[in-house]
């Protein structure tokens, strides 16, 4: 059911979902016919280490926290439970944040 909340193909980009289970969606985002990112969607409203590093997050993206993990993954924390990522060895922080604006956050928020 996350899969409606991934960005649809636009501008280039594609999807190809990897991964589907519970409370978890995986896919790859391709431009020019290279996979650019990793997209994941988790559910976390029962995983305080997760929720944790959002606490002292000074970015946001509308009204959800963002943070940078490492040097290769931005993520948003949605309604306190849900934890959008992007992950790219080649995409920097403003990028990747692009990316994570494509997911329909808003529409995942109401779940």
């Amino acid at each position: 059911s996350f899969n409606t909340f991934f960005p649809k193909e636009a501008n280039g980009g594609t999807r190809v979902f990897t991964q589907e289970k519970p409370g978890f969606a995986e896919a790859r985002w391709f431009e020019a016919g290279t996979q650019v990112a990793t997209l994941a969607l988790s559910d976390a409203a029962n995983d305080a280490p997760v929720k944790s590093k959002f606490d002292t997050a000074t970015e946001k993206l509308g009204e959800f926290p963002v943070v940078t993990v490492g040097k290769n993954q931005s993520a948003v924390l949605v309604a306190g439970k849900y934890q959008v990522k992007v992950s790219s060895p080649t995409l920097d922080h403003a990028a990747r944040r692009a990316l994570l604006e494509k997911f329909d956050l808003a529409g995942l928020a109401k779940l």
